[in-house]
Formats: C-alpha cells, sequence, structure tokens
C-alpha cells in the first residue's frame, strides 16, 4: 500500500486540492495518469502506433490487463504531463531510474561528471521520493497480494514460496528483484540525487502521524503553505476507508490491512531470524535501512527483563541485555550501538 498511499498523497497535494480544502476541476479525473491508482510507465506502451501493433501481434488480452490496473496511456502521454509532472514506479537505482535526476547527464542520453574539461553535462532535475517499509511486513503484504500465491509461503511443485524468493539474493523472480537489494540500490540513487532533491518516506511514519509526514512532503516540494483545511481534506481522502470506497477499482484492488507488525502473525521465529541475517548481509551500515529496524524486532531489544514492581533486593540488572543507544532521525529511531560493549 506505501507506493500507492504516497501516490495518493502526492495527487491530493499537487492537483486534488485548493487551499481552502476544496476539490478542484481535475479531481478525480482519471484522463490524467496516476489519479484513480498509479500509473507505471514501465508498464505503459511508447506510444499509440506501437500499442496499435502489439494489438496486431496478438498481445490485446495483456494490453488490456494493463490498461485495467494502471489506466489507458502511453509512455509518450505521460511525458506530455501538464507540469508538475507525477511519475509512479517501483523502478529503483541510478540504473533504472531516469538519467536526468543525475547529475552529469547529456543531451544524448549519457552521462558523466557535470564538467569533463571535455562537454557541459547537466545538472540533475526534478525531485525523487521513495517510500520505504519495514521487510518483514512488506513480505505479508506481497504475499497476500492479489490473493495467496499458488505456491504458498514454503513452496510445492508450482514454484519456491513467497519465504525463499524472498531471501534470494541470486535469482528471486519477484516482479522488481530482490527487496533487500531494492532497498539498498534506492539509497544509493537518493544519495546521488542529494538531500535537496531526494527525500524518503516511511510507511511507519505515515501510519503513526500523518498529519507531520504531509507536512514534510509538502515542504520537500516547495508548495505554499499547507492549510488546516487543506491538511483536513486530504487526510480524509487519504484514508484507506475512503481509498477503498471512493477511488474505484484499481486503488480498491490493492489496499489490503495496511497494518503495523502483521507480519508477527505469519511463518516460524526461525524464518524472521533468516530475514534477519539476510537484512544484516545487505543492508548493515545502510543509512536509509537503519530505522527499519525498529519495526523488524518482535520485542524491543535492550529493555529490562522485569518490571520495577517485579524487582527486589536480590534482582541483579547486571544479567539483563545493556540498554541500546538510538537516536532520532526525521521522527524515526536509528539504532547506533549498546552503551555497554
Amino acid at each position: 500500500m506505501g507506493t500507492t498511499w504516497v501516490t495518493k498523497i502526492l495527487n491530493a497535494l499537487l492537483h486534488d486540492f485548493d487551499k481552502d480544502g476544496n476539490t478542484t476541476k481535475v479531481y478525480m479525473d482519471d484522463s490524467y495518469p496516476n489519479r484513480l491508482g498509479q500509473t507505471y510507465p514501465e508498464a505503459m506502451p511508447p506510444t499509440r502506433e506501437i500499442e496499435r501493433q502489439e494489438m496486431a501481434q496478438g498481445k490485446g488480452k495483456m494490453r488490456e490487463m494493463v490498461k485495467n490496473n494502471f489506466g489507458d496511456f502511453t509512455v509518450e502521454e505521460l511525458l506530455s504531463q501538464p507540469s508538475p509532472r507525477l511519475f509512479s514506479s517501483h523502478l529503483f537505482g541510478q540504473k533504472l531510474l531516469p538519467k536526468k535526476l543525475f547529475d552529469g547527464w547529456k543531451d544524448d542520453g549519457n552521462s558523466g561528471p557535470v564538467s569533463d574539461g571535455f562537454h557541459d553535462h547537466h545538472k540533475g532535475k526534478g525531485r525523487l521520493i521513495v517510500v520505504v517499509r519495514n521487510l518483514k511486513d512488506t513480505l505479508v503484504s506481497l504475499h497476500h497480494f492479489r490473493g495467496v500465491p499458488k505456491d504458498g509461503w514454503y513452496g510445492n511443485e508450482n514454484g519456491p514460496g513467497s519465504f525463499k524468493r524472498w531471501v534470494d539474493l541470486e535469482s528471486s523472480t519477484n516482479a522488481y528483484g530482490n527487496a533487500f537489494q531494492w532497498v539498498k540500490m534506492s539509497a544509493d540513487a537518493v544519495d546521488a540525487v542529494g538531500s535537496e532533491r531526494a527525500l524518503v518516506i516511511y510507511y511507519e511514519a505515515l501510519k503513526s502521524n500523518f498529519d507531520a509526514q504531509l507536512k514534510r512532503i509538502n515542504d520537500f516540494l516547495k508548495l505554499p503553505r499547507l492549510t488546516k483545511a487543506k491538511a483536513r481534506a486530504i487526510r480524509d481522502e487519504c484514508s484507506a476507508e475512503s481509498m477503498r470506497n471512493k477511488s474505484g477499482g484499481r486503488f480498491k484492488k490493492i489496499i489490503r490491512k495496511g497494518a503495523i507488525g502483521d507480519w508477527m502473525n505469519y511463518l516460524a521465529e526461525e524464518d524472521w531470524k533468516e530475514i534477519d541475517r539476510t537484512f544484516n548481509q545487505v543492508l548493515n551500515g545502510v543509512k536509509l535501512a537503519e530505522p527499519l529496524r525498529f519495526f523488524q524486532y518482535r520485542d524491543i531489544p535492550g529493555m529490562p527483563l522485569l518490571s520495577l514492581k517485579e524487582c527486589d533486593l536480590n534482582t541483579d540488572p547486571r544479567s539483563w541485555p545493556p540498554p541500546l543507544l538510538v537516536t532520532l532521525q526525521d521522527g524515526m529511531i536509528m539504532y547506533l550501538r549498546s552503551w555497554i560493549t
């Protein structure tokens, strides 16, 4: 739900509501992309002519499926959106994202240093918002996406299963590859774009304090001051209930629970430990990923084993786990290290 939710919020901020919280003339207008659901550029035909060619080649069923899920657009039409343009995608990393996001792009599509002494390359333009969610809840969400997969959690004759696909770093068959590597490469892209033009939104922060995160997004986009009336209208419009009931089939299809910590209801503890090991292997030290740890613990580490009422003169706190040193970054807990090592 994360990317879908933020796409809806961005549309509301940019197009759907005025400062008084009233809807605009383009509210819910599906002739614009991303209005009633996400419109992935990677799923769209480049042009109408190429779409006609694909239809003639017998790809009509595939094209109809794309229209039902992502809207009836071409890449050419997405590029010709009125400003400010909004593109929503699960593509990630510097190799897959538009080259013009990054410093050093050239008119011929190549990239390099902004100035190499011979050619003047361009500064990056546009803004990048990356939405991340703790990877355990993301796994559960993907497992239930459009119905439980035929190969279940642990695999059968139909495939390796959701769990194996999730921890497979070499040959994951998930649509956008391995999620741990997705986060790492997204973090690299955020660093390359820079904090002036790149923003990370944590799903859990958005869920816990919608108003604060809405203001962060509004300020990042350098929009006019967010009024209480507009913020209230967007909060109501972007609630899960509203998106299920008002936004039509495309949003409704992919909105499930959206809960934090739902992963605790699935799989065995050893499976989650393997995911922790994979997380550390790929993402240890990746600044963007560190806040996700808090939501991937079943119990908060470093807490006393007993409550104050359970302690007496014979209680020895030296046997308890050492408390952790943490800090806050954009309202998210970052684990640094134990006080005692």
